[in-house]
């Protein structure tokens, strides 16, 4: 019950490689006003573009960056949609490309490389991406909580800038008095965190997101 896709490149044939092609040309003609229109279309929409990052992400690398930052565009959309399976969906495939990038960070790949020049062609990709992630933690509904949590640890290993300059904004929004009780907050979250992506690491600060949404709801203006 599975395709060995390493197979085609092995032999040179670029039937999955055209097959993938016709798919992306097919959903990017799609605009994304009518795809957030019809959710039946959305989640198959937006389940491709899951399964397009978790398995062909050096097929995305090759892309333009335009198409790269068209799709990551259509993701940051759908993170932010009220349909939990739409936002899993977005917030998973942003998992799997931050995890791809900082997993493999020393490996000299052509893929890498080119996923690299795409997201530097745009310095605020990923600190979007984690303001947005910490917005739908803190004030989103409960129901996209799970969903949102996936990618905010492999984001911050990927790219460490992106969650310090966001935390020290959030606290420069705040009163004096609650600049000390979210400084105290960050600290816990952080707390036993290694840097890695390891199972046990990504359920410890599943958890310390939990109880960081929890306490800081409590005093958070916004």
């Amino acid at each position: 019950n599975y395709v060995n896709f390493g197979v085609f490149a092995l032999y040179e044939d670029k039937a999955l490689e055209n097959a993938l092609e016709v798919a992306l040309q097919l959903i990017m003609s799609v605009g994304l006003e009518d795809v957030l229109s019809f959710p039946k279309l959305s989640r198959h929409y937006f389940s491709f573009l899951d399964v397009l990052f978790r398995n062909h992400l050096p097929f995305v690398a090759a892309k333009d960056t335009g198409t790269f930052m068209t799709l990551m565009t259509v993701l940051h959309e759908g993170l932010q949609a009220l349909d939990p399976p739409m936002s899993t969906h977005c917030a998973s495939a942003i998992d799997y490309l931050a995890s791809y990038l900082f997993i493999n960070r020393d490996k000299d790949w052509q893929s890498l490389q080119m996923l690299n020049a795409h997201v530097a062609q745009d310095s605020t990709l990923f600190p979007s991406l984690t303001s947005t992630l910490f917005t739908q933690l803190l004030f989103g509904p409960y129901s996209n909580h799970w969903s949102v949590t996936r990618p905010m640890l492999s984001l911050m290993m990927a790219d460490e800038q992106s969650f310090t300059s966001y935390r020290d904004h959030l606290i420069s929004t705040q009163s004096p008095e609650n600049q000390q009780k979210l400084n105290e907050a960050f600290a816990k979250l952080l707390t036993d965190v290694q840097r890695n992506l390891e199972p046990t690491n990504r359920d410890r600060f599943a958890q310390h997101l939990a109880t960081f949404r929890q306490a800081v709801r409590g005093f958070l203006t916004y």
